[in-house]
């Protein structure tokens, strides 16, 4: 499909992160648009066009060029039906934003891990450098007007590839940067070495004169560039990489760390982004910067201004005295991250964890990896786990399993349950009081747990 062929768009699930970012690109392209979300965000926060909360045949324009589609809208979405019936021509996001970006020298952030972190931090590196990218992000970005889209001039297109359902197979990068790999999505994937084979695909896609930026500490990645003969950069923290950290310091609200790039100093920055996991995503940023021959003049200014993205350690307010911050970690390891990064950031400070886990299956394939985690949480009420509507309720796991786990080695364990968001608010407006810090974790809904909590 061409895209300047199209006149008129309409997108079913436009509150997604990813659906309206290429909603909102559209517009800026001059192309009517219109969308359905049972969950659509604030319609001054859209652009111009008919949005609809419900999903009917009747929300779809009968001259529409194109419909746009997120992943989880099934084939009986009477939107859908009715374009199939219309013989509109429909993509789903993963499809668009292929279509977005193929004719650009895009960049694609990929990997288990950091992605959105990630990619907004490249795409302000580029900016702060002058080299003025478009990008798409799976998250909303703080100072950008269009919030997960930035609209550059150059030919660059940085964007967040997603692993699920192999969705980043349908793009054609000229620059894959892979954070991390591990086992996650197992309603999808079959195992470990399913995943492997999936980025074993994508990685092939390039060519030799294309880019593979990697973080050479992660034995996964290593593995899958091992086979690649084309340019890799590698990043890392200690020697061994093209870009390295040293002299890591944590202190205060910052952290600050020396960066040597092909063997040289390029000086000492700082960041009041927490955790090695998110020096990890300034590695990843600042590699593929260096190597777009970005200046390093504006690597500092650009760490002092970036804050993170939305639902990434972000600090919303106050509940009382204690301080909210919420996040999006659904994994194990990114849970067990977080957590480490509060502790650090906020030393001595009593720290109340509230954790919904996110999809039964991913629950249940990683039982043992989130009762280690848990375990070792100081205090935390831990939510019953966001459902999929109407594909999950038969799979066996709830969070009472994992507490009872916890709590057969660690009887006194500090942890309690809620069976609902609604209990959470309850159960931690009760005890509020005690605690400094309220973390409120977990993809779904999580996020309005904590935003009700500082209302």
């Amino acid at each position: 499909m061409n895209l300047r062929d199209i006149r008129k768009a309409h997108f079913i699930g436009a509150g997604g992160i990813g659906v309206s970012a290429i909603l909102r690109l559209f517009a800026n392209m001059g192309i009517a648009v219109s969308g359905s979300d049972v969950h659509l965000p604030p319609r001054e926060s859209l652009p111009h066009g008919e949005y609809f909360d419900t999903h009917s045949e009747s929300n779809v324009p009968d001259d529409a060029d194109l419909i746009v589609y997120s992943p989880a809208v099934p084939e009986h979405n009477p939107e859908r039906m009715k374009g199939k019936r219309l013989g509109i021509k429909e993509l789903s996001y993963p499809e668009a934003l292929a279509l977005v970006t193929y004719e650009h020298n895009t960049i694609a952030v990929s990997g288990t891990h950091g992605k959105s972190t990630t990619t907004a931090l490249i795409g302000k590196l580029f900016e702060g450098g002058e080299l003025e990218p478009s990008v798409i992000v799976g998250a909303e970005v703080p100072g950008w007007k269009e919030r997960n889209l930035r609209i550059g001039t150059s030919d660059i297109f940085i964007v967040e590839a997603c692993e699920y359902r192999r969705s980043m197979l349908n793009l054609t990068p000229q620059t894959i940067v892979l954070t991390n790999i591990e086992l996650d999505h197992p309603d999808y994937y079959h195992d470990l070495a399913d995943v492997k084979n999936a980025f074993r695909d994508y990685v092939s896609k390039l060519r030799q004169e294309d880019l593979l930026v990697v973080n050479n500490d992660d034995a996964n990645v290593r593995e899958i560039a091992r086979g690649f003969d084309g340019i890799i950069v590698r990043y890392g923290v200690g020697e061994g990489s093209d870009l390295y950290a040293m002299n890591v310091v944590e202190y205060g609200t910052e952290q600050s760390f020396e960066l040597s790039w092909k063997g040289t100093s390029i000086g000492t920055f700082t960041t009041d982004l927490p955790g090695i996991y998110n020096l990890y995503n300034i590695l990843a940023a600042c590699a593929t910067y260096l190597s777009y021959g970005g200046a390093v003049g504006a690597i500092q200014a650009v760490l002092q201004n970036f804050h993170g993205v939305g639902r990434r350690f972000e600090v919303l307010g106050h509940l009382g005295n204690a301080l909210v911050v919420s996040d999006y970690a659904h994994h194990p390891t990114a849970l067990r991250a977080v957590t480490d990064a509060a502790k650090g950031r906020y030393k001595d400070k009593r720290i109340l964890t509230v954790f919904r886990p996110h999809h039964r299956e991913r629950t249940l394939k990683l039982f043992s990896e989130f009762v280690d985690v848990v375990t070792n949480i100081p205090e935390m009420i831990l939510v019953e786990i966001y459902d999929v509507p109407g594909r999950e309720e038969a799979t066996p796991v709830s969070s009472r399993d994992i507490i009872r786990r916890v709590k057969e080695s660690k009887a006194n364990a500090p942890i309690e349950y809620a069976a609902d968001l609604t209990e959470a608010e309850q159960m931690i407006r009760a005890h509020a009081d005690n605690f400094d810090i309220i973390l409120v974790i977990g993809a779904g809904d999580a996020d309005e747990l904590a935003k009700k909590l500082v209302a």
